[in-house]
């Protein structure tokens, strides 16, 4: 057997879409801690020691600006620049990270569900206005396999028209 130059993309294209995926799930039931009401900066920065006004003198910024800052940051109103920016100058490391609720598969396959099932009831009702209804072992093997070709045809499909 041998590759075309589109068997090969094909592979390709997989492989990559598989490693983001291992990544995504690598989040998975990852807990990151709870923001302290008052923002993290003023809670690093008050546990340091450190007034607003030494904070602003390391950055460059007035006192009146790093509160401006805290207020935006406890209120997620600020910039990862900024934040990133205030955390290096209180020797901490910014973390940011969108966590996955569960396994990007299920994500995918609660989706394509939809879709299918969507695509079924459309069937459905013309196959009955047609008089050609169909028994529900066939409704249950046609959903699996309209699912299937769903999620094998991927995000352009997957995804479109998300409003629900």
């Amino acid at each position: 057997m041998y590759f075309t130059r589109s068997n090969s993309k094909n592979t390709v294209k997989k492989t990559v879409v598989h490693q983001y995926r291992a990544i995504a799930n690598s989040a998975v039931g990852v807990s990151p801690p709870k923001k302290p009401k008052e923002g993290w900066v003023r809670t690093i920065r008050t546990a340091l020691g450190m007034s607003g006004s030494q904070l602003g003198e390391r950055m460059g910024l007035s006192r009146n600006r790093i509160s401006v800052l805290e207020r935006k940051e406890a209120e997620g109103d600020i910039t990862l620049n900024q934040l990133k920016e205030l955390a290096e100058q209180l020797n901490c490391d910014l973390t940011y990270a969108l966590v996955p609720r569960k396994p990007i598969e299920d994500i995918i396959d609660e989706r394509a569900a939809v879709i299918a099932s969507r695509n079924l009831d459309a069937n459905s009702q013309n196959m009955f206005l047609e008089a050609q209804a169909i028994n529900e072992e066939a409704k249950k093997r046609l959903f699996k396999q309209i699912k299937e070709q769903v999620i094998e045809s991927g995000g352009r499909v997957l995804w479109k028209n998300t409003k629900e």
